[in-house]
């Protein structure tokens, strides 16, 4: 694959993980690798086990999750939940990227009422 492509892959998805992990801990509390190891499945990229830490922080500090410790095999595990505000949030977001979805498809399908 070439350089031009990756990046833009890259970019992409990067852009979509706020959306995924907000789809992923909206239906269940996820800790960190575990929300790595389902996006890893559903991207095929390699992504490093610490790089969601950043967007996690992020989308704790904007509200739209929170967080609690639990024991697991004598192991603490930080599980990360969706609040009412990461809810409609999501809702907002998911909306928007099936309107673009919709416009892009019109566009590919040589749609006129675009």
């Amino acid at each position: 694959m070439n350089n031009k492509k990756v990046d833009w892959n890259n970019q992409l998805t990067k852009g979509m993980y706020e959306l995924a992990i907000l789809l992923l801990v909206s239906k269940k509390a996820m800790y960190g690798y575990e929300i790595t190891k389902k996006l890893q499945q559903g991207t095929g990229m390699q992504l490093a086990n610490g790089s969601i830490y950043p967007i996690l922080r992020r989308l704790t500090n904007n509200g739209w999750i929170e967080s609690y410790q639990e024991e697991h095999e004598g192991r603490s595990r930080k599980y990360y939940f969706s609040t009412k505000e990461g809810n409609r949030v999501l809702v907002e977001r998911y909306e928007f990227m099936e309107e673009l979805f919709g416009f892009i498809t019109a566009l590919k399908d040589g749609e006129d009422n675009v």
